[in-house]
């Protein structure tokens, strides 16, 4: 999926911009990382280029302005997990088949979203996809299993690789934030595979993300402060021109280095 924004603006109340002049220009199979300080317009920009936002300027999808598209079908072609993902009181058959509801009951399918989402030896230790879950993690042995933060989050990962194949976009708001850092490497390793510039058909990504060690591998790099891209490159092309995209990955490697 090709997605292009041309002098996008964004505005809640009409009046204060949180968006402005967004120019930018994703082809099918690339991937793009969102980056930048926190409240810099991050979530806002990708929304945005969802279409989940009335706006000012021209967004187009494959060439073809969004509203020229019914809404629901565009989207059925996308796949997004953000930071305020659902957590359900239900079985891990219905958390992750929510994703694709047509293959609720396709084990096959489920077990294969599950190995992108990095959650299926979580799964299988719990009892598997019968097995219901809680947001409260008391209870007994046969109560519903409550998770941890990183735990929920693969479940929620496996859910938006419901439609793998299906999909033409996908997007990760901070997939990795409560991840270890072994999971991390596996869930970017699955991202990556599926963005393959040059391969026909292939799905592009778009990720936000604060770890520079995955977002250093995309295909290009936003930097967005104050609702601007004010820096967009590769990871070359922006430590090259030595400004604020290369000061946070400086300092995010020096806390490791020390």
């Amino acid at each position: 999926m090709r997605i292009e924004a041309r002098n996008l603006g964004l505005s809640y109340d009409g009046v204060t911009p949180v968006l402005q002049g967004i120019n930018i220009t994703v082809e099918p199979g690339e991937s793009l990382a969102v980056v930048g300080f926190n409240g810099g317009g991050k979530t806002t920009l990708v929304r945005a280029l969802l279409g989940l936002h009335s706006h000012s300027g021209t967004l187009l999808v494959n060439g073809i302005p969004f509203e020229d598209y019914d809404s629901v079908t565009l989207h059925a072609r996308m796949s997004c997990l953000f930071q305020d993902y659902d957590r359900y009181d239900l079985t891990v058959r219905q958390n992750v088949g929510f994703g694709d509801t047509r293959k609720m009951h396709n084990d096959e399918a489920l077990n294969g979203a599950l190995a992108r989402g990095g959650a299926s030896a979580l799964v299988k230790g719990i009892g598997g996809l019968e097995r219901p879950l809680s947001n409260s993690k008391r209870g007994h042995m046969n109560a519903p299993t409550g998770l941890s933060g990183g735990q929920w989050q693969r479940i929620a990962l496996s859910r938006a690789f419901m439609r793998h194949g299906e999909t033409d976009l996908i997007i990760l708001d901070e997939p990795s934030a409560s991840l270890d850092a072994r999971t991390e490497k596996e869930l970017f390793e699955t991202v990556h595979s599926l963005s393959n510039l040059g391969e026909k058909g292939s799905t592009t990504c778009i990720l936000i993300s604060h770890r520079f060690a995955t977002v250093k591998k995309a295909s290009k790099i936003a930097f967005v402060d104050q609702g601007r891209i004010v820096e967009y490159g590769t990871h070359t092309e922006l430590m090259a021109l030595d400004g604020r995209y290369a000061e946070m990955y400086n300092i995010q490697k020096s806390a490791f280095d020390d």
